[in-house]
């Protein structure tokens, strides 16, 4: 039987000179039926069928080969789709929907893997780029099997796949895994130094609202805090900020049993540490000609509030060195400033400063600054606070600060001998080497100008970082406790700062001094640092000890690592190991510590480890899919192919387009009715048209 869906035709004539006898013949036609002729109906016939004959209508024949339809199979290949055995889960619904698949005909499956890192489930991103390389008019379906944690779907799924394509998804069912983890509401990228910053967190572990979890909390790797928080509520946590520069706060809650993983217990955080303004108290215990230049260097920085107070000398003791416009008869308010607002400076400067005492009441006299106030600054020291000592005579004699409770906390002991010659000052060992000096180890420390002076000193703790002949100390650097205290063991620096027999780095030098005092990271001594190369972690660690090196690294899943490192230089060590993931890598090296991260330090993979169908729910009903949640022993759904325009799927099947394109590889032209055949009915159809007129 003719296919009339495949009719052609092959003119005999000009398709123009066709048109032109099929209108004179339906005009003929047409007039005959004005003409209330009862042969119209004859006459239109003859002329149909004199067009056709003319038209030649032929069918054609084709060989068609169908081609199949495609059906892409997505999986899940992120890292938590592989804690806890979900990975196993994956395969094993994989296997059985190639099962279900394959038993279909007109068929083709691809299966692709969405990529494996921590930033995220790129499900959205792994389809699109799959389908691009796939027959936009054979696509069947998407089948995506995951846990549901997709980090990159859009909020609408226009344009993600070709219209009437249905997008099902199989989501894991994990009932019995627990996650606990801590995200940040607020977490704050400034403070200022020595204040509070506080931090937004919530503790989420589904299943177990409203109990209470601990969260441990460390600053620069130190832990300094455990804080209880509510399961399910936002809490505030206040965290002080340490130091200028890179502050790394970790809120680490303690993990419950049989988590699935512990990489999202942490949050790591970076803050910059700000100083609004740096307050320093200057004390010069007399006049002197250095006495300016420790003004005018503390003056030149406009971060710097300086409070200055010089004690002048006593009644009856003539000093020609002060003039009479360097006298004030501001009384020296002891009180306030070493009781009262101690704590408020960030650097005390001692300058040539000695014990001594005024006239008091009925006779007696007074310590300009009691004994207990210089309690005060030892105490002040040990808790965090910045002290520099700049000596002169007065250090080894019976008044000296040494003779007082603030022997404490000095790392230098005067032996009570002056040494006055001409000597250039040096860089010591230990001074080529630490930050605070290194920067002037070279030629320039050749050609320094000439000190006269030197209180010579037993260092009994500390660095000496400058030194005289003899190795003789003339800068001493020590931490004690909390703190940190600097000692200048002469007079002399500030004929640098005159520029006296060629100068020296007068205000350089002593401004690293104080910031090193005053906690700057970039100029400690001892230091930690991890940077990532590929897959694993060089570790250096810088020190003015040149004994063998051990870091202990926390990897960000829980393990720990001990790394010997290798000595590569004078005070450099450096050592490898390898990285296992993206994350938070705390190291600790004796009493220095730091962290790193590589990748992003909060990965957002961890972000909720739940298993959720609710993120691909918009894609799958905008696409005419649906989501299935089966758990390790339940079964898939059914499979249907539907016509395109169809519902595709339902409460417990999967509906795959049926598209039937094909392929067409011969075709042949057979005439639809013999020509004479049109021709004949033509001229029956004039004869009945006469015999009707005839009647």
């Amino acid at each position: 039987m003719p296919d009339f869906s495949n009719i052609v035709f092959d003119p005999l004539i000009s398709t123009n000179l066709i048109a032109i006898i099929f209108a004179l013949a339906m005009l003929g036609a047409l007039l005959g039926g004005f003409a209330r002729l009862r042969s119209f109906i004859f006459r239109t016939l003859a002329a149909l069928f004199i067009t056709l004959g003319l038209l030649n209508p032929q069918t054609v024949e084709a060989e068609k080969e169908p081609l199949k339809d495609e059906l892409l199979i997505i999986t899940d290949n992120s890292t938590s789709a592989r804690l806890g055995g979900r990975d196993q889960m994956i395969n094993s619904i994989l296997y059985k929907l190639n099962d279900k698949a394959k038993s279909l005909e007109n068929l083709d499956i691809t299966e692709v893997r969405t990529g494996n890192n921590d930033d995220g489930t790129k499900l959205a991103t792994t389809m699109v780029e799959a389908l691009s390389s796939l027959p936009q008019n054979r696509l069947a379906g998407v089948i995506a099997i995951t846990d549901g944690q997709v980090h990159d779907v859009p909020k609408s799924a226009e344009g993600l796949l070709p219209d009437g394509v249905p997008f099902h998804a199989i989501v894991l069912k994990d009932e019995t895994s627990r996650d606990r983890r801590i995200s940040a509401i607020l977490a704050p990228r400034f403070g200022l130094v020595g204040e509070q910053t506080d931090f937004q967190v919530r503790v989420d572990d589904p299943g177990h609202e409203g109990e209470t979890a601990v969260i441990q909390i460390r600053v620069n790797g130190d832990l300094i805090a455990r804080f209880p928080a509510t399961i399910g509520n936002k809490v505030a946590i206040p965290v002080k900020i340490e130091r200028r520069g890179t502050n790394t706060v970790e809120l680490n809650v303690v993990p419950a049993d049989n988590e699935l993983t512990l990489k999202n217990n942490i949050f790591v955080s970076e803050i910059s540490g700000i100083r609004d303004r740096m307050q320093v108290l200057l004390v010069t215990g007399e006049p002197h000609r250095g006495g300016r230049a420790w003004r005018n260097l503390l003056k030149s920085d406009p971060s710097v509030d300086m409070v200055h107070f010089t004690i002048l000398t006593t009644p009856g003791v003539k000093n020609p060195l002060a003039g009479t416009s360097e006298l004030s008869l501001i009384a020296f308010p002891t009180r306030r400033l070493f009781e009262e607002k101690l704590s408020e400076f960030d650097l005390i400067i001692f300058d040539q400063f000695t014990r001594r005492t005024t006239p008091g009441n009925r006779g007696r006299s007074r310590a300009i600054i009691s004994p207990l106030y210089l309690q005060n600054i030892a105490r002040y020291v040990e808790r965090g606070g910045a002290l520099l000592v700049a000596t002169g005579p007065g250090f080894a004699a019976e008044n000296s600060l040494y003779r007082s409770a603030l022997a404490a906390v000095l790392p230098a002991r005067p032996t009570g001998e002056i040494a006055e010659y001409a000597f250039q000052p040096q860089l010591s060992d230990k001074g080529r080497r630490h930050p605070v000096t290194a920067s002037f180890s070279g030629k320039e420390d050749d050609n320094w100008g000439q000190w006269y002076r030197i209180v010579e000193s037993d260092v009994i703790g500390g660095h000496i970082l400058m030194q005289g002949p003899g190795e003789e100390p003339l800068l001493v650097l020590e931490n004690v406790g909390e703190g940190r205290v600097g000692m200048v063991m002469s007079d002399q620096a500030w004929l640098w700062a005159r520029g006296h027999d060629g100068g020296g780095p007068y205000s350089e030098l002593f401004r690293r001094t104080a910031h090193w005092l005053l906690g700057e990271p970039d100029l400690d001594a001892e230091k930690l640092t991890a940077t990532p190369n590929g897959e694993e972690l060089i570790i250096e660690r810088s020190s003015l000890s040149d004994t063998e090196q051990k870091v202990v690294v926390r990897k960000p899943d829980g393990t720990a690592e001990t790394v010997e490192l290798k000595r590569v230089s004078e005070g450099l060590f450096r050592g490898v190991t390898t990285a296992s993931g993206q994350g938070a890598y705390m190291l600790k090296s004796g009493d220095v510590s730091t962290v790193t991260a590589i990748g992003d330090l909060n990965p957002k993979e961890f972000s909720n480890l739940v298993p959720t169908t609710e993120i691909l729910k918009p894609l799958t009903e905008a696409t005419g899919g649906r989501i299935f949640q089966l758990g390790p022993e339940e079964s898939l759904p059914e499979f249907r192919r539907v016509k395109t325009g169809r519902n595709a799927s339902g409460d417990s099947w999967i509906g795959l387009i049926e598209n039937n394109e094909f392929v067409t590889r011969n075709s042949r032209r057979k005439p639809l009715a013999p020509g004479l055949l049109f021709f004949i009915l033509a001229i029956g159809s004039l004869a009945f048209a006469w015999r009707r007129e005839g009647q």
